[in-house]
């Protein structure tokens, strides 16, 4: 193993600091007092026989009065300088007179006088067409003017007159009354279904009334959005009869082609409150 080498500078710092507090150890000996007793104070006092008479108090004298110094006496205002008198101008030499012969001014071209215009050809009235000679009708074209004026005469009068009532038969009569018994059943089974599908809590309390138009397919699905042709002041009782036509689809619709016409289109009104 090898040997530390000993470090020269420790031993020089060890001896530096014992040198400093042995330094420090002798001022602390010789500045401590040694004697407990407080030292005697000695004074010496002159003793007199009699009390010196009182020296005469010296009033310092009285500054004297410094004089005014005099006042100045103003300066005479200084004169003012005399003018130089002006230097005669010197006469003006004469100036050579220059004549200039004036260039004849050059006579001005004259001015083109201006031609009169010609005058224009005034025009001539167009001539006038001749008028196209009408045709002088036949005989035979008379005859069927006559007959054509007649005819449509004829026609007017019967317009004019109120056509007969077309009389119904028992059997037409009995067909529309139960086409209508149909149509009726059908519009009261779509009313029942869409009740039932109503949330009348969203109508409040009174007496709500709404109009809704939808267009219907031969299978009873609705086609597109319910319409809401008349509102009934709520819009959450609006939509929820809305949601009640979409969830009560198919609806009922009749499948004979000329009863589904009807069905088609369709305009429901909805009292939800008065419905039972």
């Amino acid at each position: 193993m090898k040997k530390r080498r000993a470090n020269p500078y420790k031993a020089r710092a060890a001896a530096l600091s014992l040198f400093v507090h042995l330094l420090l150890l002798a001022l602390l000996l010789v500045s401590f007092e040694w004697k407990t007793q407080p030292p005697v104070m000695v004074a010496q006092v002159e003793l007199w026989e009699s009390l010196p008479a009182d020296n005469p108090v010296v009033k310092p004298p009285q500054p004297q009065p410094v004089p005014e110094p005099p006042t100045p006496e103003p300066k005479p205002a200084p004169q003012p300088e005399p003018k130089p008198e002006p230097k005669p101008e010197p006469a003006p030499e004469p100036q050579a007179e220059i004549q200039v012969k004036k260039e004849p001014e050059k006579p001005k071209p004259p001015k083109p006088e201006k031609k009169p215009e010609p005058k224009k050809p005034e025009k001539k009235p167009d001539p006038k067409k001749p008028e196209p000679k009408k045709p002088v009708p036949k005989k035979e074209d008379k005859v069927k003017l006559d007959e054509l004026k007649k005819l449509q005469q004829e026609l007017l009068e019967e317009s004019s007159q109120p056509a007969p009532a077309q009389k119904q038969g028992p059997t037409q009569l009995g067909a529309n009354v139960a086409n209508q018994g149909e149509i009726d059943k059908y519009l009261g089974q779509i009313r029942d279904k869409i009740r039932r599908n109503v949330n009348r809590q969203l109508c409040g309390t009174g007496k709500p009334e709404l109009e809704v138009g939808i267009s219907l397919m031969p299978t009873g699905e609705v086609i597109g959005v319910p319409r809401i042709l008349k509102s009934s002041g709520l819009p959450a009782c609006d939509e929820a009869i809305e949601r009640a036509i979409l969830q009560a689809q198919p609806l009922p619709v009749p499948t004979q082609p000329d009863l589904f016409s009807k069905f088609r289109d369709l305009r429901l009104k909805f009292r939800p409150n008065e419905e039972n």
